[in-house]
């Protein structure tokens, strides 16, 4: 077997261990570009995510501002349940995208719809957004709010927990045994915690959850590489096909033989030997 092949199967291996949350003392220089190759690739969904939730936010605000009282303001005036029960009485029913008779609950939200959730937000379906940004994401700015946030900070969290979906979609970890929005608040909850406890805010969340699985695994190592600059850079260089095939196995991990079905490849392993060139380029480009 080819030697610098069988480097990047080792730099595979604790690449797949790096995603899984478990931390290494030692990182190989080939690993610290599969590393920056993710979060190349995690930038890319990012923006592409960004542009449909400032969609969908934009809506959420001109509903506020034909409110007769702005949730704005009562959020100011720290009228914040008066505010989110304005929000939830104005909240359409997701049968006005879904076909569900009842507002989303636990109780009448089936695994079909949640399918279908997903794929509204994987495959970029602008209504899917709007949806969850007049039912769900009122729950999260009063979650925040309540809690030492803002409004903005609400956003941004919200939109980091349709990432952290997406990514434990890719990676076959959604495993989901309750309905979408108690899902997407509790990811909300934990990386509002975080936030918190970062800057050393550590307070018991104001909200009726308590009871939400605390150890959801889904934070990766959020450190860049050093090479990450260097590493986009490379990566910009490359041509669709690289891109496209390193994009489709790091990040949105499809299998080989998807791979090729997908990108045109004679066979896996050819797709897979070209994976192998298209890192060694970006390896000679930064100096690895």
């Amino acid at each position: 077997m080819n030697f610098g092949n069988d480097q990047w199967n080792n730099a595979d291996m604790e690449f797949n261990h790096w995603l899984k949350g478990n931390k290494s003392e030692v990182s190989h220089d080939r690993t610290n570009i599969l590393k920056s190759t993710y979060f190349v690739f995690r930038e890319k969904e990012t923006e592409r995510l960004k542009s449909f939730c400032n969609r969908a936010f934009d809506v959420f605000k001109k509903r506020e501002n034909n409110e007769s009282t702005k949730f704005s303001q009562l959020i100011q005036d720290n009228k914040i349940d008066l505010a989110y029960d304005i929000l939830s009485e104005e909240a359409p029913k997701f049968s006005r995208s879904f076909k569900i008779e009842k507002p989303i609950s636990l109780e009448n939200i089936t695994k079909a719809n949640n399918d279908r959730i997903i794929h509204g937000i994987l495959s970029g379906d602008q209504s899917t957004f709007d949806v969850l940004y007049e039912v769900e994401f009122p729950k999260i700015v009063r979650l925040v709010t309540k809690n030492s946030g803002t409004l903005d900070k609400a956003k941004d969290i919200f939109q980091d927990a349709l990432i952290v979906l997406i990514e434990k979609t890719y990676r076959k970890e959604l495993d989901l045994t309750c309905s979408i929005d108690t899902y997407l608040y509790s990811i909300c909850r934990n990386l509002w915690l975080e936030q918190l406890r970062k800057v050393k805010n550590i307070i018991p969340l104001n909200d009726s959850y308590s009871n939400l699985e605390s150890d959801l695994t889904f934070m990766i190592d959020e450190t860049v590489p050093d090479a990450f600059e260097g590493v986009s850079k490379a990566i910009a260089t490359l041509g669709e096909p690289c891109i496209q095939l390193l994009e489709c196995y790091y990040y949105e991990n499809l299998s080989w033989a998807e791979i090729a079905g997908l990108l045109g490849y004679n066979s896996a392993a050819s797709a897979r030997n070209q994976k192998y060139k298209c890192l060694e380029r970006i390896r000679n480009s930064v100096g690895g």
